[in-house]
This record gives C-alpha cells, sequence and structure tokens, in this order.
C-alpha cells in the first residue's frame, strides 16, 4: 500500500493550497520543500487584480480563468478565518482598490486607455467580474490617494482589487490544511516534511526521496515553481519553463499610515503597493536563470521606476529588497495538468503567483487525485504547443 494518496513537491502558494484541496478531499498528503533560496512565495508582496494590464485582454479564456481565481479568495479567506480566525484581518488579504495610472509615455496612455475602454461597458465589468463603474483620476486627486506621486499622472481607480502578503498567505493554507487533517477521522493527514524532494524515475509507482527516506505515493503533483523543469527531468519528462529574477524593495514612510492606500499600477513601468508597516515596489523581470542574488543594478532599476512615478518617496527609509524567482513559460501561460501517469504539474504563472495560485493548486491537486480537470483549462494543458510570446 502506498505511503500516501498525494505526494506534493513545493510549499509555495500553490502547493500549500494543493495540500489543504487534498486534505479537504480526505487524501492522506505529504508535502516536501527544500526551501531553497529565491523562492517566490518568500519574497511575493502581491496584487490580487481580475484585470491585467500585460496582454491586451485578447484571450477571454484567460481573461475568465483571472476572474474566476480573483473570485475564489472571497470563500477561501472566509475558510481561513474560520479555520484560524486568530489570523483574520489585514496582515493576509485587503482589498484597497486599485489606481491604474500612465504618464506621457503614448505606451503607458493607449494600454491606459484600453483598460479605461473596456470597463467602462457592461459586459466588460461582467468579464472581469468588476460590479461597480471605474472612477476617472488625475492630478490632485491621484495625491489625495498617494501624495508621493508626480503631478502629470492620469488614472482611473478600480475597487474589485486587493493586496495580499505572500508569506503571510502561505502560513495561513499551511495552518488550515493541518487542522482539516487533524479534524478528520476517516485517515486524512498532513505530512510535511523538509528536504530536497526528487522522484525516482526507475520505479514504476511514484516515488520521492528525501534524505534517506522514501515515500510512495498514488501521484506527485510538482508545485516547485521555477524547478519544476529540473524535477521532473529526473523521471524523463520535460516541461518549458524557466526561473525569471523579480527584485522587490521594500520601504517605509515614517509616520504615515500606509496600510489602507490603493495598490498603483502601471502598464509596464512599476507597482506599489501599501501595506501597515512598509511600502513594497517592483519590480524587475530579470531572465538570469537560478541566481537568486540581490543586485546594485536591480536595486538602481526597481527605485529609478518608483521614484518617476512617485518622486515623494525619495525620502523614505530603505528596509531591505526581496528577491523571487518566478516560473515562466514561452507562452506566458500556466501548465496544470498531468505529464504521465500519476504525474502532475503546476507552475509557470509567473508573476500571477498569488492571484491564480490557490484556486490552480486547488485544482491540480484534485485532479492528481481523480477528479476531472474543467475543460476550461484546457488551453493551460503541459501538452499545448507553446509558442514565444509576443512583445
Amino acid at each position: 500500500m502506498a505511503d500516501c494518496d498525494l505526494i506534493i513537491l513545493g510549499g509555495g502558494i500553490v502547493g500549500a493550497s494543493a495540500a489543504l484541496a487534498g486534505v479537504r478531499k480526505g487524501a492522506r498528503v505529504a508535502l516536501v520543500d527544500a526551501g531553497l533560496a529565491g523562492r517566490a512565495t518568500d519574497a511575493g508582496a502581491g496584487i490580487v487584480s481580475p484585470v491585467a494590464l500585460d496582454r491586451g485582454e485578447q484571450r477571454p479564456d484567460w481573461t475568465s480563468v483571472i476572474t474566476e481565481c480573483v473570485g475564489y479568495y472571497r470563500s477561501l479567506l472566509a475558510e481561513l478565518d474560520a479555520v484560524d480566525p486568530a489570523g483574520a484581518g489585514s496582515a493576509t488579504f485587503e482589498q484597497v482598490g486599485e489606481l491604474v495610472v500612465a504618464g506621457n509615455n503614448p505606451h503607458e496612455q493607449a494600454a491606459l486607455d484600453a483598460v479605461t475602454e473596456r470597463l467602462s461597458r457592461p459586459e466588460g465589468r461582467r468579464a472581469h467580474g468588476v460590479t461597480k463603474p471605474v472612477e476617472t483620476v488625475d492630478g490632485a486627486d491621484l495625491r489625495k490617494y498617494w501624495p508621493e506621486l508626480r503631478g502629470d499622472l492620469r488614472g482611473i481607480f478600480i475597487a474589485e482589487v486587493g493586496r495580499v502578503v505572500g508569506s503571510r498567505l502561505h502560513d495561513r493554507l499551511m495552518t488550515a490544511a493541518r487542522r482539516r487533517a487533524q479534524a478528520r477521522s476517516d485517515g486524512a493527514r498532513l505530512e510535511v516534511i523538509p528536504g530536497t524532494g526528487m522522484l525516482d524515475p526507475q520505479h514504476p509507482v511514484p516515488r520521492v526521496r528525501v534524505g534517506h527516506r522514501v515515500i510512495e505515493g498514488r501521484a506527485v503533483l510538482l508545485a516547485t515553481g521555477a524547478w519544476a523543469g529540473a524535477d521532473l527531468a529526473a523521471f524523463g519528462v520535460r516541461v518549458d519553463i524557466r526561473p525569471i529574477r523579480g527584485q522587490l524593495v521594500h520601504l517605509r514612510l515614517d509616520g504615515q499610515q500606509t496600510g489602507m492606500r490603493p495598490v498603483v499600477n502601471t502598464p509596464g513601468a512599476g507597482y506599489l503597493l501599501g501595506f501597515d508597516d512598509r511600502i513594497v515596489v517592483g519590480a524587475t523581470h530579470e531572465d538570469v536563470g537560478f541566481d537568486a542574488r540581490v543586485t546594485a543594478g536591480g536595486q538602481q532599476s526597481v527605485l529609478n521606476a518608483a521614484l518617476n512615478l512617485a518622486p515623494g518617496l525619495s525620502d523614505a527609509t530603505v528596509l531591505e529588497t526581496r528577491v523571487g524567482l518566478r516560473p515562466a513559460t514561452s507562452d506566458g501561460l500556466p501548465l496544470v495538468g498531468a505529464v504521465a501517469p500519476a504525474i502532475h504539474v503546476a507552475t509557470g504563472l509567473g508573476a500571477w503567483g498569488l492571484t491564480l495560485g490557490p484556486l490552480l493548486g486547488d485544482l491540480a491537486a484534485r485532479h492528481a487525485l481523480g477528479d476531472q480537470m474543467p475543460a476550461r483549462l484546457d488551453f493551460l494543458s503541459p501538452g499545448r504547443p507553446l509558442i514565444k510570446e509576443s512583445a
């Protein structure tokens, strides 16, 4: 008999969400995480938004998945609050709204105009799960939200956008998974094992080696982010995945309350996130392999973009810089599903990890445990032909 029903490799947002989904179904779950430097979840302070700015929204199926994943946050947070009432509150997630802004750059102006036009129509708002008409803001109105912004910006305000602390959400998912497992009487369990997991390609039953220990499972789910390619290669499976380094700088405005400020986002020129104790600005997009260092050039790039957007941040205290290696595919879309008998993958979420991770981790775990993958996710199948994303 297998040691467990599902072995999950990778303990970030996707893996933790998958673990919770597994124990909800009464499965015996083992989660293995190597604790490697550069895990995207640990660096992530993310925007949870149903409106993408990076693709021109030319794919209704992609828009639909984003909207569904944002909607899933509502039920997930309610579940986490019920299981772990002490952890409830804005330290994890807060719906603060989003300012999408642009300056005099023609590309940014065109992108902002496209988003504005799309959300001006009821059918466009419905596609994104946006219920309230967007508000046009500029100049002094923008600086009511963020006094540090420069004066020539114009933008829109989208109310249905939140911000989340990746590490905090991860911890609450793991707490809920452990408590759910302990509460069941049908043999469900969650076993969290530190160490490097490696699939054994010589064995017909999925097995993972953790140090000197070998665990057998009915199925394995790879949720190891940018490292999924190497992990699957050990099993003779090849997927298109590579790391993209993102450096994020954390600042503090002494004496300023920034926790309820809306997200500031731009079509390609950085973002600002306000939390109770800091402001996060970012991020770089560097194709440099598995290099999780903080670099002088990366910090300069992030700060230049942030200060160009908000010159009033020039006197802020620099607290730290975090680095995450985001998993990216050639076409810019995730990989979710089976790659071989009993071997599944959920990776390639890129900059969308904190938005997509909870629901895609849930669906991937359910699929690995025998549920049908929803047909609406066929375009994310790992077996699809991958075409390089256009600029």
